[in-house]
């Protein structure tokens, strides 16, 4: 069976008015690592906000896919996909990304940092038969005149070569032609990002980024030892549903009310952790920050091997709208015609961001975990002796290890649903 997370994250930027305007150990460096690099402390101080925004994002995006549902989300697909808009963005809407994504200033004075980021991961997640692809694209209406800084920033710094099509005349093509590459970068794990409806004749501009993990866990899971067992709803019902059990690598550790365990994948650059709470994920989830997150993670002692492990097999997939999301967390003037200040962009503010959407989806089984993840924005114009089982609702993460990049972020309420 395979194993998967794939997530990609979107936003469409569009006109104000009609009238306006997989690789081996062995593989070459990722293209990002040739872009001009920050230091290594400022991509770890990259990676804290990137956290921060994850956990102030995560609440209201799991609110709006409703209760006592399965749940996966890319936090750093909406920071790089906002990122690459910011460098746009001027005045009160600069001001307000800024804020979210808690940047000391323009992404455009971030780049670097940000490339050297994104080059630790995917050296960090392609390794050992991993593989981790983080890939970035500014697909612009064909003709029209964008500011070259802009395209210059994106292209360098994020690694985001421009691509031209013609939205006035066929954004059904624009459609499929983007479309086309969310599903080579994901590895035809996410097919398609948007909708026929998402483009129109008044789109000018869309930046997508796509993540793609593909890990296999440091000690794998027998699959003859797979069998039924019970696992409790947040709700009380006892259900039965596929377990694995086996005797695997495990980093485990607690705070208060809370147990956390982590499996590393191979060469331990990325891992899964699985929170645990003793209450609900709900009660878990609103009081989450990232104080506590990093307080969970760095609870965790050393590896032992041959712990006994019971984990629930699952996959499933979530896609989001999250226009309305970032508005609540302050980003609102970006989704209004009448108040965004991209003139960053193209010189002018006939811009504004008509649709920001997300599709993730993961497979966790016995040989590992595969993830992806594609974000579009677009513009209009020692062992135990009882085994660690995971029987109960739980929160989990894919993460890197040595900088802390959090790249996929979820919970589990039944692993019985698709």
């Amino acid at each position: 069976m395979s194993r998967w997370t794939r997530m990609v994250t979107g936003a469409l930027v569009t006109c104000a008015a009609a009238s306006a305007c997989s690789k081996e150990a062995t593989a070459p460096p990722p293209a990002v690592c040739s872009a001009p690099q920050g230091s290594s402390a400022e991509a770890r101080t990259l990676a804290g906000d990137d956290a921060t925004f994850a956990v102030d994002l995560f609440q209201p995006a799991v609110a709006s896919a409703g209760t006592g549902q399965n749940f996966i989300l890319s936090p750093h697909g909406v920071f790089s996909t906002l990122a690459m808009i910011d460098v746009g963005a001027a005045n009160e809407t600069d001001a307000q990304i800024q804020s979210a994504l808690h940047l000391p200033g323009n992404a455009a004075s971030i780049a670097p940092a940000y490339a050297a980021l994104a080059c630790e991961d995917e050296t960090d997640g392609t390794s050992n038969g991993d593989q981790l692809s983080i890939a970035s694209s500014v697909w612009a209406q064909k003709g029209m005149a964008f500011e070259p800084s802009f395209l210059t920033t994106l292209a360098k710094g994020y690694d985001a070569p421009l691509q031209q099509v013609d939205y006035e005349t066929n954004a059904t093509a624009a459609v499929t032609a983007i479309d086309g590459w969310v599903s080579t970068q994901t590895q035809g794990e996410i097919p398609s990002l948007l909708q026929p409806t998402d483009l129109t004749s008044t789109t000018r501009l869309v930046l997508v980024n796509a993540i793609y993990f593909k890990g296999a866990w440091e000690t794998a899971f027998d699959p003859s030892q797979t069998s039924p067992r019970p696992f409790t709803l947040s709700d009380g019902t006892a259900v039965t549903t596929p377990t694995m059990d086996g005797f695997v690598t495990l980093r485990s550790g607690s705070t208060s009310g809370l147990s956390v365990y982590e499996l590393g994948y191979k060469g331990g650059a990325m891992a899964m952790d699985f929170l645990v709470p003793s209450g609900s994920v709900a009660d878990l989830e609103a009081s989450l920050t990232s104080a506590s997150l990093g307080a969970a993670v760095a609870s965790l002692g050393q590896a032992r091997a041959n712990v006994e492990v019971q984990l629930p097999k699952f996959a499933f997939h979530t896609h989001l709208a999250l226009a309305p999301i970032l508005s609540g967390l302050g980003v609102a003037d970006l989704f209004d015609p009448a108040k965004a200040d991209l003139e960053g962009m193209d010189g002018a503010k006939d811009l504004y961001v008509s649709t920001f959407v997300q599709e993730a989806i993961i497979q966790v089984d016995e040989t590992g975990t595969v993830a992806a993840a594609a974000t579009a924005g677009g513009a209009v114009a020692a062992s135990y002796t009882l085994p660690t089982t995971i029987d109960r609702p739980f929160l989990f993460l894919i993460r890197d290890t040595s900088n802390g990049s959090l790249l996929f972020m979820g919970h589990v309420e039944d692993p019985r649903q698709d």
